[in-house]
């Protein structure tokens, strides 16, 4: 293999690995139990739990985030939320159209974020569902 072919041959594969990473950085998925994550909204704005007993903390404002596991407990801001899974605890300071599927929740939210209501959808049975003041 000639020195150009190797340089080419590294350059590409510097390139593959990077386009990769900015990938892997679009959104995040929490799948395993028991887990504790910080999530930084400007560089993750899809949130998606998976895992059960999580406990999430939103730095600025997600554009969505989906709760189908069970147990967890999320603090943050996101423009839609969406929450499948049962026993959750989740605290919004801000949210535009909230979602509550499951069963058993407690949500907390303060009010909109660009909308000029929280749209709040609650066909899930036995949630606790509570505006701020």
């Amino acid at each position: 293999m000639s020195r150009y072919d190797e340089l080419m041959t590294k350059t590409l594969l510097v390139a593959a690995l990077l386009s990769m990473s900015s990938v892997a950085a679009a959104d995040v998925t929490v799948t395993d139990n028991k887990q504790t994550v910080d999530i930084d909204c400007a560089k993750d704005k899809l949130v998606n739990i998976i895992g059960n007993h999580a406990t999430i903390t939103l730095k600025g404002t997600c554009t969505k985030v989906s709760i189908s596991g069970n147990h967890a407990n999320l603090t943050g801001s996101a423009n839609t939320v969406w929450i499948a899974g049962n026993n959750n605890n989740v605290t919004l300071p801000g949210v535009d159209s909230l979602t509550i599927a499951g069963n058993s929740n407690n949500v907390t939210y303060k009010g909109p974020i660009t909308a000029k209501t929280t749209k709040v959808s609650n066909p899930g049975s036995k949630n606790n569902v509570t505006q701020q003041r």
